[in-house]
């Protein structure tokens, strides 16, 4: 028994960390897929764009020229003509807290401003950034009072060719912000889902925490500064979680299923355990009943012989009860063997037979039996093994100091239902579910196997016997039996 609970333990454990461990390889794969796929998205992105951005630096260059040019205009008061000019989108000039300007995209302008303060304020730098999905410069310009930052369409030199890389990159890989930034930091190029959400963490990989969830940042350093796009894993994480899930009721039904096979295994084992033993103890009332069915034969058949020497009435009495014990003796033979033959038993006459075998017994302790049983009611038995049953029984009423026994009888269906009741002392809440077992007793002279052996006749006629007691309140028994 402890071998194999043992090996179901280690099957139970051997599947949890089968289980543990896909799950952990699983994820390992996934964020493995995940950060493979992030890095050729970048390679491929920061490969093209920079390439545009280095082909067009020329041209860029000539044209931030011609927009500091313009810059200076505003030292000369022409801020109203620079505002009118078709190649200016936006223009502010800022001095401290206080900004003044215009732009043609006003619903913007909170996010350039805000963009300006993190990135370009305090230095001569331009970069270039992406508004309802057109590059556009912005460039700021220290002046004597303040700075001026202009917003300059960038489709004429880089078209859509950025935004379409950049669209379809943030469609199919996740991508959440892209920046080229020169060697202070400065960006260059930037294109965020975020407001103007830039972190710097240097060159390498890095996992980042932020409101909308975790982004995945590649920064890789070039010759004049870095480029850096950072990538959302909450589909990552959401796969990942699903996983988990998935994998850990994987392990709950394993787990389950591996705890109920153990409770039926331990239930079978204490069952085959209970009928191992009882089948060991009735190989030993088989063994004890044949031997004393054979010196009991040998005792009656001396006393038919002596029975020749009384009177007539006491002579048929005594032959009659060694008649009647020799046929419970073979009767008891076969039943060892399942064999047992059976006929047509009137219920009435048998209840009138295992009383009159207690006569003597019932007359001593002056218990008055009361029966209740339909006359025409029939069972199909073995009466001198059924009067044994039903007697033994009554016999324990007698003992357990009853004073009333009442025996009544009734048909359901093809059943007939036989209540013995006493109101003798009861038994014992603790023991009554060991009743049944042979070689249990409480009584001192007792054997313990009245009881088995009047289970093992009931159950041999297919029936049933149930026990119900209380301490003081005396004892039921319910036996049901097929009817005849």
């Amino acid at each position: 028994m402890k071998v194999r609970t043992l090996i179901l333990i280690f099957i139970v454990a051997c599947v949890i960390l089968f289980a543990v461990l896909t799950v952990r390889f699983t994820n390992y794969s996934l964020e493995k897929t995940f950060r493979e796929s992030s890095q050729n998205s970048f390679y491929l992105l920061s490969f093209v764009v920079n390439y545009l951005y280095q082909h067009e630096k020329v041209v860029e260059k000539t044209v931030i020229e011609k927009l500091r040019e313009k810059i200076i205009a505003v030292e000369n008061g022409m801020l109203p003509r620079l505002q009118n000019n078709k190649d200016i989108q936006g223009v502010w000039i800022i001095e401290e807290e206080r900004v003044t300007g215009r732009t043609d995209y006003g619903d913007a302008e909170k996010d350039i401003i805000s963009f300006y303060r993190k990135n370009l304020e305090g230095k001569n730098v331009h970069t270039l950034i992406l508004l309802d999905g057109k590059p556009f410069f912005l460039v700021n310009s220290s002046r004597s009072r303040g700075e001026v930052l202009l917003l300059s369409d960038a489709s004429g030199i880089y078209g859509i060719q950025i935004e379409q890389i950049l669209d379809s990159l943030i469609a199919s890989s996740g991508l959440r912000y892209f920046a080229i930034i020169d060697m202070d930091n400065t960006p260059r190029l930037l294109s965020t889902l975020y407001e103007n959400f830039l972190p710097l963490r240097g060159a390498g990989e890095h996992i980042i925490e932020t409101p909308q969830g975790e982004i995945f940042q590649i920064e890789q350093s070039t010759d004049d500064g870095s480029i850096i796009a950072g990538f959302e894993m909450e589909s990552l994480n959401r796969i990942v979680r699903n996983n988990n899930m998935f994998l850990m009721l994987i392990i709950l039904l394993f787990v389950t299923l591996e705890g109920v096979l153990f409770a039926s295994y331990a239930k079978f084992e204490r069952f085959r355990l209970k009928k191992e033993r009882e089948i060991n103890k009735f190989k030993e009332i088989s063994v004890l009943s044949t031997g004393f069915a054979h010196e009991f034969r040998n005792s009656l058949h001396t006393l038919s012989l002596l029975a020749k020497e009384l009177n007539e009435k006491n002579k048929e009495i005594l032959l009659d009860e060694t008649s009647r014990m020799t046929t419970i003796m073979d009767s008891l033979r076969l039943l060892s063997t399942k064999e047992v033959k059976r006929d047509r038993v009137i219920v009435l006459e048998l209840m009138n037979e295992s009383v009159a075998v207690l006569d003597h017994i019932l007359t001593m302790s002056k218990v008055v039996i009361h029966m209740d049983i339909n006359e025409d009611t029939v069972i199909e038995g073995n009466r001198p093994l059924l009067v044994a049953a039903f007697s033994n029984i009554i016999k324990n009423g007698v003992e357990a100091r009853a004073r009333n026994i009442k025996i009544t009888s009734n048909k359901k269906g093809r059943k007939i239902h036989v209540t013995i009741a006493d109101d003798g002392t009861g038994i014992d809440p603790s023991i009554i579910d060991e009743i049944y077992d042979p070689f249990f007793s409480k009584k001192k002279e007792g054997m313990g196997i009245g009881l088995y052996l009047t289970k093992k006749i009931i159950e041999a006629h297919e029936g049933k016997i149930k026990c119900e007691s209380r301490l003081g309140k005396g004892t039921t028994f319910f036996i049901q039996i097929p009817g005849g």
